[in-house]
């Protein structure tokens, strides 16, 4: 990495939030920098925390959402429901949306979008680039984490979507995001920005029309999973949008939109969300977050075993499978060198865009060798090695532009695919 790379912004924007605050509530109350800091400490201990009714431990596995049974299941274990439901989705596909080879042989098309915030631009041009160079496919399965998520339900809809997906990462700021609080305001509450922006943003590209065509696209045999992290029990949950498209309405549009925000939620920034289930007839609340905190990117992980999906979709031992899972990371996945300056932001944002990167690398090389045992073809793409921020801000929409058009380039181009994580 070239001297003065820029780093991702997030360490920035918290650092910034916290000494701009402060600085802006010395001023308003004519306060000391130590008479200040008695203040927050008396606020912050004086503040009451906001009710929630949590799942006990004992309930935390039997627990369902109201109204929508069986429409979410545990990332990190075998699933038994998702299994199901994929076999039924192969034996229900809608004629010629999934033709099989010459020799009989299952050619699905996986896509798995992971998180990266702004950096979703990238992953939005290179999808409508994609679809300009014709080799598109009509994805299976499409999975999404975070930024990652808001991408994935018009990316599963296909080529007809790529003008809301610009639109959605070329002419949005930091204000149609989020809007930070006070620092004296946002002790009394649970996160450092309010996300009514972004709540607002998701229903705006994310219609009521998308999402009853994510429903009818669940009953032709494909299938959206969305994933976020329960916080309580620090698990990753997948989400199968299509069932919760077809769900009964209204509540059906309202608890499509608010997992996708929960995926989007970044701890800390971005209140969590919170979800009522139900078990044993009791009322209580889930906590879901980001999707990327524990894990940059998934398909369907540890849940299933593909390889016996297809062999109970079709009655046959052993199928012959020949498809291929696409990823697309929204940043740069190898090493970057960079000379760290000794100061608190540089230091944090470094420590920032480290663990993010790890992250990616972690969940590369697991999603790699599950395709080597199930046997498909794995490729993914990522901004290149040379690229390099114009901003210092996030959000930016000029820079967020820019990323986009990158990407065009490279899908338009079918360039830039690996089939091994970095160092492998």
């Amino acid at each position: 990495m070239e001297v003065g790379k820029q780093e991702p912004k997030y360490g920035v924007l918290v650092l910034d939030w916290i000494i701009v605050n402060i600085c802006h509530q010395a001023r308003r109350f004519d306060l000391g920098r130590s008479s200040l800091a008695v203040a927050i400490l008396f606020v912050s201990a004086c503040a009451s925390e906001p009710p929630r009714n949590p799942v006990p431990y004992e309930h935390i596995n039997s627990a369902d959402v109201v109204g929508m049974p069986g429409v979410r299941v545990w990332g990190d274990e075998l699933s038994e429901v998702l299994h199901l439901d994929l076999v039924h989705s192969m034996q229900n596909e809608k004629p010629g949306l999934f033709p099989r080879g010459p020799d009989g042989a299952f050619q699905y098309s996986g896509l798995s979008l992971s998180g990266g915030g702004d950096h979703g631009a990238f992953g939005a041009g290179f999808l409508k680039g994609w679809s300009a160079s014709g080799s598109r496919p009509t994805f299976k399965i499409v999975s999404g984490i975070s930024t990652g998520a808001l991408i994935a339900p018009l990316a599963l809809l296909g080529s007809e979507y790529d003008d809301n997906l610009e639109a959605a990462f070329t002419t949005v700021s930091a204000t149609d995001i989020y809007k930070t609080k006070s620092i004296l305001r946002a002790y009394w509450r649970e996160s450092l920005a309010d996300n009514h922006p972004l709540e607002e943003l998701v229903h705006k590209f994310i219609s009521d029309d998308v999402i009853d065509a994510v429903a009818q696209a669940h009953l032709n045999g494909q299938r959206l999973l969305i994933g976020t992290t329960n916080f309580d029990t620090q698990r990753p949950v997948i989400w199968n949008m299509g069932i919760v498209a077809n769900g009964r309405r209204p509540q059906a549009y309202e608890m499509f939109r608010k997992i996708l925000v929960a995926s989007a939620s970044i701890p800390a920034l971005f209140p969590p969300v919170l979800i009522d289930v139900v078990s044993d007839g009791a009322l209580y609340e889930e906590m879901h977050v980001d999707g990327g905190t524990v894990g940059q990117m998934f398909f369907y992980g540890a849940a299933i075993k593909w390889r016996k999906v297809l062999s109970d979709a079709s009655g046959v031992d052993n199928p012959d499978d020949q498809s291929t899972l696409f990823l697309i990371v929204d940043g740069d996945v190898d090493p970057e060198y960079q000379q760290v300056r000794r100061r608190l932001i540089p230091i944090t944002n470094r420590t920032i865009s480290t663990l993010i990167k790890v992250s990616a690398w972690s969940a590369l090389y697991r999603m790699y060798l599950h395709a080597q045992a199930a046997g498909y073809e794995f490729q993914f793409v990522g901004l290149p090695d040379d690229y390099e921020s114009e901003s210092n801000h996030p959000y930016d929409q000029a820079e967020m532009t820019r990323m986009f058009d990158i990407g065009y380039e490279m899908g338009r181009s079918d360039k830039g695919w690996r089939s091994t994580p970095p160092d492998f």
